[in-house]
């Protein structure tokens, strides 16, 4: 299934299959199987690069109990490694009260959950008045200094030679944006057509609209300097890489609710279509294999990734958990990290996301009209990273660095650079906000690494930090980590105790925690989908989590854990669970 469909619940949407297959090369092998267990009317594409991953679709809406009741059917025929059904799956999260995606601050705030801290509404006013400078995020990043520095020749503006692609929710003609797009590579994977412009549709049926969300965050990598024009605040955006290009992927109407095969085939667009730099100001609750192949493609082409963390969501949002991709969370004018942005392990690095200055298309009666507003959320954090990525590439000229390292090892390196290059700011926290806020100048100052040795070390240093997520118990800690840090000092270097997690699952799944890890091998893909899909579940996991551990006084109300437990798996039982997954819970 292409496009985005409507959603009046927002719910999952299913899209298709990814399979593994044991052997490459086995094309017929795998439409053979397909044709047996789905039907003769699903297509199989062969993907990425080891010739064994395949994306299935048709026009079957199948709901997710049938989907994962196909996928389990798929991974138990012979030849098969892997099988799972692809989703687009809301980020729709009930956390501490916060802005949403490109929410304008002089607006009020629509929040998910909970209700706004009167006392923190002076201190907000504050905040709106200190970044009242439209450039503060590039003075905090040092970007002009590192242009007045690196980039002193006029005729070669930073960002030179290098071109961004942009999934997101397409383009308009913003005058602060239309210079820099490099229309003839652009491509709408919603129509699939090759005018992916925006209409700013909003529709009911989400929880969040983003209309002109393409356009507010290509502006913060590619608008000129000083292109003010006759907007109504008279205020025009600078962007950390005028010099560059960037190419518009229509992938979304939202960026709550994202395709999983329209971004992970915009990503290999940009791979095979002379795209350096990749921004994603998107993500999704759930991890996928199909998307995790399509990063993997990019990357080993030499694609720099770059992703926001996520905005109102407990934990950092796929695809920028995957190792291979820069995770950026946001902070505001006084260098402390924004409430509203995600959190956590898989964090790399911090940039201006509280009160950032954006291109802003309004859709009147008349036409478009064209302004610059201000507003909150990591969506502006990745695009700044990734306007640093671009003057990185042309400072040292990426035909260069590819020539001297390899193009593989270009994203590593860079991310080692970036992370060793950051500076801690008075809010900073280890395993939290990653190395700390990003300097441009410093990151262009750095040096290379001398030779081939050094340059093959550098993927192990930048994935330090990072711990694979896609498999077991290990996306559950992912999922629930912000729960499992609440009663540990926020500056501990220590790995969060998951043992009432690890507890409450195998009691959950009738089962012990022995035999927890086989348990979750089998089922635990499944299981992790239903509670990034479902908020009540993921709040019913977190109160058992946090619930005292047995024999610990607490002085708290607090519901008893088995009760909590007996009620997510009746919830579990009566939502569409796979016939595997019921006999589990049973």
């Amino acid at each position: 299934m292409y496009g985005q469909p409507s959603n009046p619940s927002n719910t999952p949407i299913f899209e298709g299959f990814f399979l593994q297959m044991v052997m490459p090369e086995q094309q017929d092998k795998c439409q053979e199987i397909v044709t047996q267990v789905l039907g003769s009317d699903w297509k199989v594409k062969l993907i990425g690069d080891n010739r064994t991953e395949f994306e299935i679709t048709s026009q079957h809406n199948l709901s997710s109990q049938q989907a994962w009741d196909k996928a389990y059917n798929l991974r138990s025929q012979p030849g098969v490694v892997y099988a799972e059904p692809l989703f687009a799956v809301p980020v729709a999260m009930p956390v501490q009260p916060t802005q949403n995606f490109n929410q304008d601050t002089n607006q009020p705030s629509r929040r998910l959950t909970g209700f706004a801290d009167p006392s923190q509404q002076n201190n907000q006013q504050n905040l709106n008045d200190e970044s009242s400078d439209v450039d503060w995020p590039l003075k905090q990043l040092r970007v002009f200094e590192t242009w007045q520095r690196f980039f002193p020749d006029p005729n070669k503006l930073p960002g030179d030679g290098i071109v961004i692609g942009h999934p997101d929710t397409g383009y308009t003609p913003h005058p602060e944006i239309i210079s820099n797009l490099l229309l003839n590579k652009a491509f709408d994977f919603l129509r699939q057509d090759k005018d992916p412009v925006d209409e700013l549709e909003t529709s009911p049926n989400e929880i969040i609209n983003n209309p002109g969300h393409g356009t507010s965050t290509a502006g913060v990598i590619i608008s000129t300097r000083a292109s003010q024009a006759n907007y109504p605040t008279a205020k025009g955006v600078t962007g950390v890489a005028p010099g560059a290009k960037l190419v518009p992927l229509r992938v979304s109407l939202s960026v709550v609710l994202i395709s999983i095969i329209n971004i992970s085939k915009a990503i290999e667009y940009a791979a095979d279509n002379g795209i350096h730099v990749i921004s994603i100001s998107l993500g999704t609750a759930f991890p996928s294999q199909r998307l995790r192949s399509a990063i993997i493609y990019a990357q080993k082409r030499g694609v720099i990734i770059v992703a926001a963390s996520g905005t109102a969501v407990p934990f950092v949002v796929w695809p920028a958990a995957y190792e291979e991709v820069i995770a950026v969370t946001g902070c505001n004018v006084r260098r402390e990290v924004w409430s509203g942005a995600s959190r956590g392990r898989q964090v790399d690095v911090t940039a201006p996301g509280a009160g950032v200055w954006y291109a802003k298309t309004n859709k009147t009666d008349t036409g478009l009209e064209y302004d610059i507003n201000q507003g909150d959320g990591t969506s502006f954090s990745a695009p700044f990273i990734a306007g640093v990525a671009a003057l990185w590439l042309s400072y040292h000229g990426r035909d260069q660095l590819i020539q001297r390292y390899g193009a593989e090892k270009i994203p590593f390196i860079f991310n080692q650079i970036l992370r060793d290059s950051c500076e801690k700011f008075p809010t900073w926290k280890p395993n939290r906000f990653g190395e700390g806020l990003v300097n441009a100048e410093k990151v262009l100052d750095s040096p290379l690494p001398d030779n081939q040795n050094q340059a093959l070390m550098a993927p192990a240093f930048a994935l330090q930090q990072h711990s694979p997520i896609d498999n077991g118990i290990n996306t559950f800690n992912h999922l629930f980590e912000q729960q499992l840090v609440n009663n540990q000092p926020e500056d501990s270097e220590e790995i969060p105790d998951n043992t009432m997690l690890k507890l409450s699952l195998a009691q959950l799944l009738q089962t012990t925690p022995s035999e927890l890890p086989k348990r979750i091998k089998e089922i635990g893909k499944e299981l992790a989908f239903h509670f990034a899909a479902d908020p009540q579940l993921y709040n019913q996991l977190t109160q058992t989590i946090q619930a005292p551990k047995p024999g610990v006084a607490s002085f708290k109300t607090q519901q008893d854990p088995s009760n909590n437990l007996n009620n997510l798996r009746t919830r579990l039982l009566s939502q569409g669970t796979s016939e595997v997954l019921k006999n589990k819970l049973n």
